[in-house]
């Protein structure tokens, strides 16, 4: 398993509805829309196997999630959200339930203990655990010299413009959201490869993808970055016990077979979005989302999603990475 960490040399936007919402911007980035990135900025560099890649990319991915400095952080397991706080710590439910991402130590703590999870935010303890920016929870011990906030929204008017005339359109403003991370803060991902050769080829997409940029208003400055390699979050290996996705995932035939959904602790999100270049949507389908768990990891698929338009076919076939991206949930007693 390898990570690369991103550092953002401005602000980035991603719609995370795939509507062409523009007033607000996920602070992170989910692997259906980090895969078909890096395919569109590798068929530059290599056109001649471009739709065979597309549809069954030499690579797996998790989505994007944040980092600062060296600490690492991981979508919250959706089996913790259940609260189930003693009567005395119910004044603290609110707190709780809006923490989205953990370090790897809380990820393993909450994981493990899935909706039995009693975290350690008491005043009885000095609080064991620091919330952060209200979403970002990690040991209370490695909370000194955290900045106000990991990541700001900057909300910005703008006036639409017709696109065959390029004039602006009277009265037609909205507002356009973008995402600045700190200086020493960012995302970072994770990848595996069937093959390892194939690392040196999907390494100069990413370099050719962060010059590029990544997500919406690139031609204003936004989602350029640099990378490099860190160390990936220590995490429980798959077993033949639960497993928790660290992706979206859409699920192969083969993985809805007998009780694939027993016990099962998941989100869903319908994703979609535009085919680059065409003014024409892609087909929506809906995916498990980060965090989700099952009794057994799924396989997932890429999906076609080129949408069905004989008088106004798209150029070519448009996919959509669904495949899984697992890790163990842990022993559990």
């Amino acid at each position: 398993m390898d990570c690369y960490r991103l550092s953002f040399q401005g602000p980035f936007h991603v719609d995370g509805r795939g509507v062409g919402f523009y007033e607000a911007s996920e602070p992170f980035i989910r692997s259906d829309t980090l895969s078909a990135a890096l395919l569109s900025a590798w068929a530059l560099l290599d056109p001649g196997e471009a739709v065979q890649r597309a549809s069954n990319p030499p690579f797996e991915v998790s989505s994007c999630f944040p980092y600062w400095r060296d600490r690492l952080f991981l979508p919250r397991p959706v089996a913790s959200i259940a609260l189930r706080l003693p009567e005395a710590r119910l004044d603290e439910h609110k707190t709780i339930k809006k923490i989205q991402w953990l370090t790897p130590e809380l990820w393993r703590q909450a994981a493990m203990a899935a909706e039995h999870w009693s975290p350690p935010l008491t005043r009885s303890s000095g609080q064991a655990m620091t919330v952060w920016q209200g979403v970002l929870a990690l040991p209370s011990e490695f909370a000194d010299g955290l900045p106000e906030q990991l990541w700001a929204e900057e909300e910005r008017p703008r006036l639409a413009v017709e696109r065959t005339s390029n004039n602006p359109v009277e009265s037609a403003l909205f507002h356009f959201s973008r995402i600045f991370f700190q200086p020493e803060g960012g995302l970072y991902f994770l990848a595996c490869f069937e093959n390892p050769a194939r690392r040196i080829e999907f390494e100069a997409a990413l370099s050719l993808l962060g010059d590029q940029g990544l997500g919406a208003d690139r031609t204003s400055g936004s989602g350029f970055f640099t990378w490099k390699q860190g160390q990936p979050p220590e995490l429980p290996p798959l077993t033949d016990g639960a497993a928790i996705a660290l992706s979206l995932v859409n699920p192969a035939p083969e993985d809805c077979q007998g009780d694939w959904l027993q016990n099962a602790k998941y989100n869903l999100i319908s994703r979609g979005g535009w085919i680059a270049y065409s003014g024409l949507r892609r087909r929506r389908i809906r995916m498990f989302t980060e965090g989700s768990e099952f009794a057994r990891p799924l396989r997932g698929r890429v999906v076609d999603v080129t949408p069905n338009l004989p008088d106004n076919p798209p150029p070519h076939s448009i996919f959509r990475d669904g495949r899984g991206f697992f890790v163990g949930a842990g022993e559990r007693s």
